[in-house]
């Protein structure tokens, strides 16, 4: 298993607000109630692993096969429907729609082999949107 490159930041973060939170809780409320910083540490503790899971890339042995088609997310598929694709194919198409939870593997990967024969999106595109 290895952390996705985006989640290094927000890890790091929550990292250093966890010792925080919990250092400034055991030495101020340490002598007042010492089962209110446990249930601190816990709380925290709990919000830090869930923040790792969340950026986890779990190893996954994939089965290659031109006959099948592999769900391209963890989840649930929630519908599968005709679509008509308004922006490049203007035909109809099967849309497949997966529900991911907050506790599944936030990673997208290609269902089936080949190309969508579609041109990259510019960079110039690509910037304007994100100044948006």
């Amino acid at each position: 298993m290895t952390i996705h490159r985006e989640g290094y930041k927000s890890i790091a973060i929550g990292t250093i607000i966890f010792v925080a939170l919990n250092l400034i809780s055991f030495y101020f409320l340490s002598p007042v109630s010492q089962a209110l910083c446990w249930v601190i540490f816990f709380a925290t503790l709990f919000l830090l692993l869930f923040l790792i899971s969340f950026f986890r890339i779990p190893n996954r042995k994939l089965t290659i096969n031109d006959g099948q088609v592999i769900a391209p997310a963890d989840g649930k598929v929630v519908v599968i429907e005709e679509a008509v694709d308004e922006e490049y194919f203007k035909t109809k198409r099967l849309q497949v729609s997966i529900f991911m939870s907050p506790a599944n593997v936030h990673v997208n990967r290609n269902p089936i082999s080949g190309g969508s024969g579609v041109q990259p999106v510019s960079q110039r595109e690509i910037l304007s949107s994100m100044a948006s």
